[in-house]
C-alpha cells in the first residue's frame, strides 16, 4: 500500500521557498600551455556570473604561470547559483588603450562542479577555443582548480599534485565523467510557436490609470527570450495580447555535449519604461537527453509548457515578482508556452553546414497544423474538504474559504462556468465571466477578490468562520465535522495524460522500493530481526513489478507521440529491465553479513528511477489551492496534476487520486528563507476526462450523502452534477495516546544559551501542550497527553493503515 495521508513530508517538500545560503566559488589558474600565437603576453580572465577576476599579464610566452587565487562568494538560493555560468578566458595583451584579444574561451555552469565528487575539480586542463573561429580547433589549454563550497560543506583532503612536466594533458581535462575529450560544435534550435492564457498586466501609472477609467484589462507586448551557455536570443514581440503567436526558431552554436544542463525560457513584456518578466522556465537537458550508448540528443516537443509565477499583474505593487524571475516555486498559473527544441550535430569541422563563428539567429517558422497536439478534451477536477486544522491564528474570525483552480479555470478573477446548451459535436461550450475590479484596499501584499466570486465560481468554497482547536486554543480550526464542502472545476486540455500514466507506474515502482528499503533499515537497527529476508521479499516485489511495467507498456498506445515520447519509452524500457536484472544480481549475492552493503547499492537503483520518473512534457498544470480570508490570499498548496489524475488501470492512477491526503499550507514568502505551515488540510482530490466522471466519488467512505447546491441529496451522480457537499450521521469515535518522555539537543533560544521548551501535539482538530521546563536544552516532560473522542474520516479498513499524521511542534515559551 502506497501511503497518502499518512506519508511524512520532507523539509524539501513543505518548505519548497528557496533558502538563500552561503557559497564559496574557489579559482585557482595554475598555469596554460600550447597556447597559439606569436610572442603573445597572455592574462586569464575568470568571469563567474556577472563578477570578473584577472591574473597578471607574462610578457612573450606560450606558456605562461601565474598560480593565482580567486575567490568568488554569493549569497543567494542553490538553484539561482547553479544556473551561473563560470567562463574562463585567455587573452593577449596590447598596449594601451587597446583591449586585449580573445585567445579563447572556456565554460562551464556552477551545478556541473557541484556534481562532482567533494564538489570540485583538482589540477584539471580547461579546453581553450574560439568562439570567433568554430573550424580553428583548440586554442591552448589552462591549469586550474575550481571548488564549490556551501556553508555547512565537509571539505575533502586535496589529492597530491602531479609535476607538469611529464603530465598527459588530453587525459587530465577539465570535463566531467563519460564526456569526450574531443566535442563537436552542435547547434541547439529552440522553436517557439505560440502562447495562451498568458496574464494581462497593469504596469505601474498606466494600470492606476485604467482602473480610473474603467478599463477591465490592459493587454501586453510580449515577446520571448531564450539564454543558453552565455548566449541569449529573442523573438519579435507580438502586441496588446494574451495568445501571442510567434512562430519563431532561435538557434545558438555550442560544443557538445555542452557544459551547461539548463535553457532558460522566459517570457517579458516590452513595456515603455523597462521589460517586464512575466513567467520563467527552465528546460533541464539531462531530462531531455540520454548520453548512454544507446541514448538519444536533446528532444523536445512540440509540447506546452505551463508557467507559473507571483499572484499579480501589477509591477509597481508585486512583492513577489521574482518569482515571475524563476527565483523559487511558482505559486500563480500564468500561461503556457508552445516549445520544441532540435539539436544538430557538426560531424567535422570542414562541414558545409557549420557556422564559422558562434552567433545567435532568429528565424521563422511555419506555424504547426491545427490539432498538431490533438483536440482538447474536457477534465474535471472534484475537490472534497474533509479538515482545515493548524490554522494560524492571525486569521482571529474572520470568514475562510478555499479556491481550487487548474490553469485559469476556477481562479477567482476570471469564472469558466459551466454552460448547458449542447454545440457542435455534442461538445459543451464554456463562457469566461470576468469579475468586477473591487478596486484595491491600500495592501501591496495581497491580491483583492471580488466579493461575488463565490457566487459566480463553482470553485470557491462557502465561506465559513475559524473555530479555536479542542484544548489547547494556538490554533483554529473550520467546522467540517458534519458538512464536508466539495469544488468542481472543468477544464479543456489535450489528452496527453497517458504520459502522465506511465510516469506515475515508475513513480509507485520507486515508492514501494523506497519503502522496502525503510523497512529494512529499521529491522537492521534491532537485534536478531529478519533484515535479509525482508530484503529479498523488496527485491522480488522490485522486479516482479518491473516484469509487469515492461509487459504494459508494450501494449499501450500513444496518442500524438513526438520525438522525445518515441525515444523516451525506448529509454524507460531499457533501464527498466536493466534495473530488474541489477534486482536480481543484488538478491542473488545478499547474505547475512552484506545487507548494509547491498541496502546502499539498491538505494543507488532507487536514485535512478527517481530521475526516469520525472515527465519533462507534463502538460497538465498544477493545481493550486488558495486559502481565502477577508478577500485576500494568505495561503497556498500546490499539487501535482500527476499526483490525483485518474486512470483505470490501477497501477497508471496518481498515487493520491481519490484518496484523503494531507495537505500542508504555506504563506507565500519572499527570498527570507523563512517559511512556516499556516493551515494543514484532509482533503479528497480526483482529476480526469470527464467520461470518466462517475469513478470520482467511488472510494469515498460509504457513510457519506452527497448534496447538491440547494441542499438536495443526489440519487443519480451525473458528470455535470457533482456533490457540493458531502454529509453524514454516522460516526466513529477514537482515543490518541501521545506519551511525550523527553527530547535533546533542542536549539538555544534565549540569551544564555538555553530554552524554555513545551512541546505541542497536534490530531485532528485537537491540540495539546506539555508542560514548560526552564532554562534546559534537554527536556524531560513524562507526559501523556490524551485525546478523546476523536473523529476521523475515511474507510475503516484504511485507517489501518492510512491513519492521519500527528504533528509535534517544540517551542521555546517566551517570558516577556
Amino acid at each position: 500500500l502506497l501511503c497518502s495521508r499518512s506519508r511524512l513530508c520532507s523539509a524539501r517538500d513543505l518548505f519548497a521557498t528557496p533558502t538563500p545560503q552561503s557559497f564559496q566559488i574557489g579559482i585557482n589558474i595554475i598555469e596554460a600551455q600550447k597556447l597559439v600565437g606569436v610572442n603573445i603576453n597572455p592574462f586569464v580572465v575568470v568571469k563567474v556570473g556577472e563578477e570578473k577576476r584577472h591574473t597578471a599579464t607574462q610578457k612573450s610566452t606560450n606558456c605562461p604561470f601565474y598560480n593565482e587565487y580567486f575567490l568568488f562568494e554569493f549569497h543567494e538560493p542553490k538553484d539561482i547559483l547553479f544556473h551561473r555560468l563560470i567562463e574562463i578566458s585567455v587573452f593577449h595583451s596590447k598596449k594601451i588603450p587597446f583591449p586585449g584579444t580573445c585567445i579563447g574561451t572556456f565554460k562551464m555552469d556552477v551545478v556541473t562542479v557541484y556534481s562532482q565528487p567533494d564538489h570540485r575539480f583538482f589540477q584539471k586542463w580547461a579546453v581553450i577555443s574560439d568562439p570567433r573561429d568554430t573550424r580553428a580547433g583548440v586554442k591552448g589549454f589552462v591549469k586550474c582548480n575550481i571548488s564549490v563550497t556551501a556553508r555547512g560543506d565537509i571539505v575533502g583532503s586535496l589529492p597530491t599534485s602531479s609535476s607538469s612536466q611529464d603530465e598527459d594533458i588530453e587525459r587530465n581535462l577539465l570535463l566531467p565523467k563519460r564526456v569526450p575529450a574531443e566535442r563537436p560544435w552542435a547547434r541547439v534550435c529552440i522553436k517557439l510557436y505560440r502562447a495562451e492564457g498568458l496574464p494581462s498586466m497593469s504596469a505601474g501609472i498606466m494600470g492606476g490609470f485604467s482602473k480610473i477609467i474603467g478599463e477591465k484589462k490592459v493587454f501586453i507586448d510580449p515577446y520571448v527570450q531564450v539564454s543558453f551557455c552565455g548566449q541569449q536570443g529573442e523573438t519579435s514581440v507580438e502586441t496588446n495580447t494574451t495568445d501571442p503567436e510567434w512562430n519563431e526558431q532561435i538557434s545558438f552554436i555550442e560544443m557538445f555535449p555542452p557544459l551547461a544542463r539548463k535553457i532558460k525560457v522566459q517570457v517579458l513584456d516590452d513595456a515603455n519604461v523597462s521589460d517586464v518578466a512575466i513567467a520563467t522556465h527552465y528546460i533541464d537537458l539531462q531530462q531531455i537527453s540520454d548520453p548512454g550508448r544507446n541514448g538519444f540528443n536533446p528532444t523536445f516537443g512540440p509540447a506546452w509548457v505551463n508557467l507559473y509565477g507571483s499572484p499579480q499583474n501589477s509591477v509597481l505593487r508585486d512583492i513577489h515578482k521574482d518569482l515571475n524571475e524563476g527565483m523559487g516555486e511558482g505559486i500563480f498559473y500564468r500561461g503556457r508556452i508552445l516549445v520544441a527544441i532540435t539539436v544538430e550535430i557538426f560531424s567535422s569541422p570542414s562541414e558545409a553546414e557549420q557556422p564559422g563563428e558562434v552567433t545567435v539567429e532568429v528565424e521563422e517558422l511555419h506555424p504547426l497544423p491545427e490539432n498538431a497536439l490533438g483536440r482538447k478534451e474536457e477534465f474535471l477536477l472534484f475537490t472534497a474538504f474533509f479538515e482545515a486544522t493548524m490554522m494560524d491564528s492571525s486569521l482571529n474570525s474572520k470568514p475562510v474559504s478555499f479556491e481550487v483552480s487548474i490553469g485559469n479555470y476556477g481562479k477567482a478573477e476570471e469564472v469558466v462556468t459551466k454552460v448547458r446548451r449542447k454545440v457542435e459535436k455534442g461538445e459543451v461550450k464554456e463562457e469566461k465571466q470576468p469579475l468586477l475590479d473591487p478596486g484595491s484596499d491600500g495592501e501591496l501584499d495581497v491580491e483583492v477578490l471580488a466579493p461575488a466570486s463565490a457566487a459566480l465560481n463553482k470553485s470557491v468554497t462557502k465561506s465559513q468562520r475559524p473555530e479555536p482547536m479542542e484544548y489547547d486554543r494556538s490554533y483554529s480550526c473550520l467546522p467540517m465535522t458534519h458538512e464536508k464542502p466539495c469544488v468542481s472545476v472543468w477544464s479543456y486540455w489535450e489528452d496527453h495524460t497517458w504520459r502522465l500514466c506511465i510516469s506515475n507506474w515508475i513513480v509507485k515502482l520507486a515508492e514501494r522500493l523506497e519503502q522496502g528499503l525503510d523497512d529494512v533499515e529499521k529491522l537492521m537497527r534491532r537485534p536478531k530481526a529478519k533484515a535479509e529476508e525482508r530484503l529479498r521479499e523488496v527485491l522480488e516485489e522490485f522486479v516482479a513489478g518491473c516484469r509487469q511495467y515492461s509487459l504494459s507498456t508494450e501494449r499501450k498506445t500513444m496518442a500524438h507521440p513526438n520525438n522525445l515520447d518515441r525515444c523516451r519509452t525506448k529509454y524507460l524500457m531499457r533501464n527498466i529491465i536493466l534495473y530488474a536484472k541489477q534486482g536480481l544480481r543484488v538478491r542473488r549475492r545478499l547474505t547475512r553479513a552484506n545487507v548494509k552493503e547491498k541496502v546502499k547499492e539498491t538505494r543507488r537503483v532507487l536514485t535512478k528511477l527517481r530521475f526516469m520518473a520525472k515527465e519533462p512534457q507534463c502538460t497538465l498544470p498544477d493545481v493550486l489551492i488558495w486559502m481565502l480570508s477577508n478577500n485576500r490570499r494568505v495561503a497556498y498548496a500546490r499539487v501535482p496534476a500527476q499526483n490525483i489524475l485518474y486512470s483505470v488501470v490501477e497501477e497508471e492512477k496518481g498515487k493520491d487520486c481519490a484518496k484523503i491526503q494531507t495537505v500542508f499550507m504555506k504563506v507565500p514568502r519572499l527570498h527570507t528563507g523563512e517559511s512556516e505551515i499556516f493551515a494543514k488540510l484532509e482533503i479528497y482530490m480526483w482529476l480526469g476526462v470527464t467520461k470518466y466522471a462517475k469513478n470520482c466519488l467511488a472510494e469515498l467512505p460509504e457513510e457519506f450523502k452527497y448534496l447538491s447546491e440547494n441542499g438536495q441529496e443526489i440519487a443519480q451522480l451525473s458528470a455535470y452534477s457533482p456533490p457540493s457537499r458531502l454529509t453524514r450521521d454516522d460516526f466513529s469515535y477514537f482515543q490518541l495516546r501521545a506519551h511525550l518522555y523527553q527530547a535533546r539537543g533542542i536549539l538555544p533560544a534565549d540569551n544564555n544559551g538555553l530554552s524554555d521548551p513545551f512541546a505541542r501535539v497536534v490530531f485532528s482538530t485537537h491540540c495539546q501542550t506539555t508542560r514548560t521546563l526552564e532554562e534546559t536544552l534537554s527536556p524531560m516532560w513524562n507526559e501523556l497527553l490524551l485525546f478523546d473522542q476523536l473523529i476521523i474520516d475515511g474507510k475503516k479498513e484504511e485507517l489501518k493503515t492510512e491513519t492521519p499524521i500527528a504533528i509535534i511542534n517544540l517551542f521555546s515559551h517566551n517570558k516577556f
